[in-house]
């Protein structure tokens, strides 16, 4: 009871009208944060609300979740629609969904993206009663979320930008460049950041600024003089003691292309950097968007595109949005904000707290710098204490950045810069973020190597066939007897990390899932497994990290070997869903296994293998045993299906086939048409397959017998000749690059080249052809059709498949690539060591599942399924455990 009351007098120490002593606020406010299951982020000072609120709290719920928690001294009923929208444009300004207030009594629980506002629930809170006050609660708040009316403040300025660079560009009569609309924007922001950080620095001079328009736009009609937008942006910032800018900061030369436009063009536009247009009931706040939103709005568009060829020669921040393309060579997507987050926060619990603030970091593709810009804020973040001005510049001054692309270093000088601000009300005076090559930058600086004690990145993932041929070279060079064969420029950055670090220093990377699995990045993986300790793998395959981006990903933190007489666990995560508090869990060293996700630790000594698989003991303990049976290889063929090197030409619709042409063309047979066991009775496609009576047509027998066939591929003629295979003089020009003919029409089994779930399907009069996708058939001829049955209830067992799908790359929504090398490897019953008895029985089974329909198909799979079970030797419950439910 003691315990309840002392914490409800904190509550009450919070919302009571008697002022907080500023040496006990940090103190009061963490207090609250650890009692009641908060983890808080910063502590917000927002002069304009002192009237009616106490204090200001942003906290993190998984890492995914924020909100920002606000103590009231009054009512929030009886707060005028003035007063509450300073509240919540505290939260929409910080890219915060949440606003939770909390009074005396109650606490309300408030959706700020919602016009008007949603207060979604409020509950009681009293002396015996605070467990509305805990985290917990706002779990299941949370999951109450509403169906927003408003953008996300990331999106409404990217809207009014993009607004912008279109009625410009016209308005200029189509002659202003990507650079100079770029810097005009840079600029804005940028003296946007300073006008509203000294507002909320001095608001005792509230007065001199006090009128219905803001400073910047009175600076722009002053005295009745028409200014420039470039001498209003100088004045301004001279107004607010920011005399000396950076030219890498503000470039007055490109901003001087801007002088002729209008007074009142002006006027409108710098007043959209004020109110929100797309989200009316609020107002922007650079001083709190600088702080922690903007590094995310940035990331989100520096990362992931390039120009037009129109626009190559321009170095844009913000790319043209009507063009945006992706661009394989650059190979960079946007780091979400609570990976950063994650990485940042367990560096902190890894080491002392001195330490951790003296952190020497490098990250060698800086893309916005968003990494670097969360390791700061947490570094520096108030609610630890201790913080001083002195401190911050060292913080500052131990961080490297390097990236080859010039917008990627401006953005990310522009968002340290600006957090800078924040935190000390100046510009640093040099930030060391490098417009350089990684690989060429650390070669020809020898003093970089052991330095750092920390090295983060989200490296590019551009394979070898995306690379330029320099690239290719530097890469091959650098990697050295590290790489074999296709080597992704990913791999590089990891070499740089391993050769940067001091002994102790941490690696935390974003990398593809493949390369846990490829073999063209087993030399990289065997280079960390000897020099350095694999201390957490978070296996994110099944949760689309980067929204439409079929790039699936693992986060990988290492710690390179120093003298430690054993060495550590190491931490692994298999997460479905609920990422971020599974991230929480492992910054807070537990271990969990729910059906959303699972965290548990193993031994090193898992990543001597040649492949790094993600499992629990007990099933790397199942696997071993599975490792003792044969492989399918050494009873069945695995190839792969046609390459035809065009299929929009190749391949047809049905009716498109000419009439009486038919011979030369087979049913083909999609990835989405495949079934398990069964194949469909009709196709909608079929392919162009020039062969009769099991030889290749020639171009005379094309002509005279299927005339109408000719024709059709005489109108596609250019492309087919564009095909490299033509141009090499590999094939002629009508031929499919790899007709398969040796084994394409006798009976297989063929499965999706992409899978979530198995549909190995037995076509066993060979009549169908597939492309890219797996054709597997006997070695030993004399019992195809036994062989053929036997497999197809392997391969659709749960325990094959689950052991398919743990050794497979991954794909786009969690989709597994099957691929010969895989499947190949895939351990099976030997058929030839299953009695007679279970054979017939197990293949009367088959034989039924392929005439079953409707519900009979689930028991007959079922019994198959634990048939095939017996036969792996598993128990009931290593089935249980290993299995797929169906």
């Amino acid at each position: 009871m003691g315990m309840v009351s002392g914490l409800y007098s904190t509550v009450l120490q919070l919302t009571s009208a008697s002022k907080l002593p500023t040496t006990d606020r940090a103190r009061i406010l963490n207090d609250f944060a650890h009692n009641f299951g908060w983890t808080p982020s910063d502590i917000l000072e927002i002069p304009s609300t002192n009237e009616f609120a106490k204090a200001h709290l942003i906290i993190e719920h998984g890492l995914e979740n924020q909100a920002v928690i606000t103590f009231l001294q009054r009512r929030y009923s009886d707060l005028n629609y003035e007063e509450r929208k300073r509240l919540l444009n505290i939260s929409y300004n910080n890219l915060v969904d949440w606003h939770i207030q909390i009074e005396s009594d109650q606490i309300s629980y408030i959706f700020n993206r919602c016009d008007p506002e949603k207060i979604v629930e409020t509950r009681h809170i009293s002396h015996d009663n605070l467990d509305n006050l805990r985290s917990k609660a706002f779990e299941q708040i949370s999951g109450k979320r509403q169906n927003p009316n408003l953008p996300a403040l990331d999106d409404a300025l990217i809207n009014t930008i993009s607004f912008w660079k279109r009625n410009l560009y016209s308005e200029m009569g189509n002659s202003i460049s990507n650079r100079e609309l770029s810097a005009l924007f840079n600029a804005i922001i940028f003296t946007r950041a300073v006008e509203d950080n000294f507002r909320r620095l001095y608001p005792f001079r509230a007065e001199e600024f006090s009128n219905s328009q803001a400073l910047f736009e009175n600076v722009i009609q002053s005295r009745g003089e028409q200014l420039t937008i470039r001498k209003a942006i100088f004045r301004t910032l001279e107004y607010f003691d920011q005399k000396e800018i950076p030219q890498y900061l503000i470039d007055e030369s490109l901003l001087s292309v801007f002088d002729g436009l209008d007074g009142q063009t002006l006027e409108v536009l710098v007043r959209d950097f004020y109110r929100i247009k797309y989200a009316k009931p609020y107002k922007y706040d650079f001083s709190l968007i600088s702080k922690h939103a903007l590094s995310r709005i940035y990331e989100r568009y520096t990362s992931l595109l390039r120009f037009t060829e129109n626009d190559a020669d321009q170095l844009s921040f913000f790319p043209p949005l009507p063009d945006e393309i992706q661009n394989k060579a650059h190979g960079s997507v946007y780091t979400p904000q609570f990976i950063a987050g994650f990485f940042a926060r367990y560096l902190r619990e890894q080491m002392p707290p001195m330490e951790f603030k003296r952190l020497r970091t490098l990250e060698p593709a800086i893309g916005s710098g968003i990494f670097l810009r969360t390791l700061l804020e947490i570094q520096c973040d108030p609610t630890q204490g201790g913080i001083t001005t002195e401190f911050i510049e060292t913080a500052f001054s131990n961080v490297t950045g390097l990236d080859i692309d010039p917008n990627a270093c401006h953005s990310a000088l522009l968002s340290l810069s600006l957090l800078y601000l924040v935190l000390t009300d100046k510009l640093p005076s040099n930030l060391e973020i490098k417009v350089e090559e990684a690989i060429k930058y650390t070669q020809d600086h020898p003093e970089l190597k052991n330095s750092f004690g920390a090295v983060i990145a989200n490296p590019p993932f551009v394979s070898l066939g995306d690379q330029n041929e320099a690239t290719r070279a530097r890469v091959a060079d650098f990697m050295g007897t590290t790489s074999q064969g296709k080597v992704d420029l990913s791999l590089a950055f990891l070499k740089i990390a391993i050769e940067s670090l001091k002994p102790g220093g941490y690696g935390l990377f974003v990398l593809p899932h493949k390369f846990l699995l490829s073999k063209s990045d087993s030399g990289i993986r065997n280079l960390i497994s000897q020099t350095a300790w694999i201390r957490c793998l978070v296996d994110l395959s099944a949760i689309q990290v980067f929204g439409d981006v079929n790039t699936y990903v693992i986060l990988l933190i290492f710690q390179k070997r120093y003298s430690l007489d054993q060495a550590p666990m190491a931490t692994i995560a298999q997460c479905q869903e609920l990422l971020g508090k599974a991230l929480q869990d492992i910054v807070e060293g537990r271990q969990s296994e729910t059906k959303f996700y699972n965290i548990f630790n193993v031994n090193q000594d898992v990543f001597e293998s040649d492949e790094w698989i993600i499992q629990t003991p007990t099933t790397a303990s199942i696997e071993r045993k599975l490792k003792l049976l044969p492989t399918i290889g050494e009873f069945m063929n695995i190839r792969v299906g046609v390459q035809t090197g065009s299929n929009e030409v190749f391949i047809v619709p049905r009716w498109q086939i000419p009439k009486g042409e038919d011979g030369i063309f087979i049913p083909f047979l999609s990835d989405r048409e495949m079934e398990s066991y069964t194949t469909p009775k009709q196709t909608e496609s079929y392919l162009f397959y020039p062969y009769a009576e099991g030889k290749k047509l020639n171009e005379d027998d094309l002509k005279l017998r299927y005339p109408k066939t000719w024709e059709y591929l005489l109108q596609h003629k250019v492309k087919l000749e564009a095909r490299a295979a033509v141009r090499k003089n590999q094939v002629l020009w009508w031929e499919l690059e790899r007709s398969r003919s040796e084994y394409l029409q006798q009976a297989k089994i063929v499965s999706p080249h992409l899978a979530i779930m198995p549909r190995f399907s037995i076509d066993s009069a060979g009549k169908f052809a597939v492309v890219r996708s797996p054709v597997i058939f006997p070695k030993e001829r004399n019992v195809e059709s036994e062989l053929l049955r036997y497999f197809a209830a392997v391969l659709n067992s749960s325990v094959c498949y689950r052991y398919i799908s743990e050794h497979s790359h991954k794909y786009g929504s969690g989709y597994s690539m099957l691929e010969p090398k895989s499947l190949l490897k895939t351990p099976v019953p030997d058929p030839t060591k299953v009695n007679s008895s279970t054979m017939h029985n197990l293949l009367l089974l088959v034989d039924k599942r392929l005439l079953a329909s409707g519900s009979e198909i689930i028991d007959i799979e079922t019994e198959i399924d634990h048939i095939v079970a017996d036969l792996y030797g598993f128990s009931e419950e290593e089935l249980a455990i290993y299995g797929n439910s169906r």
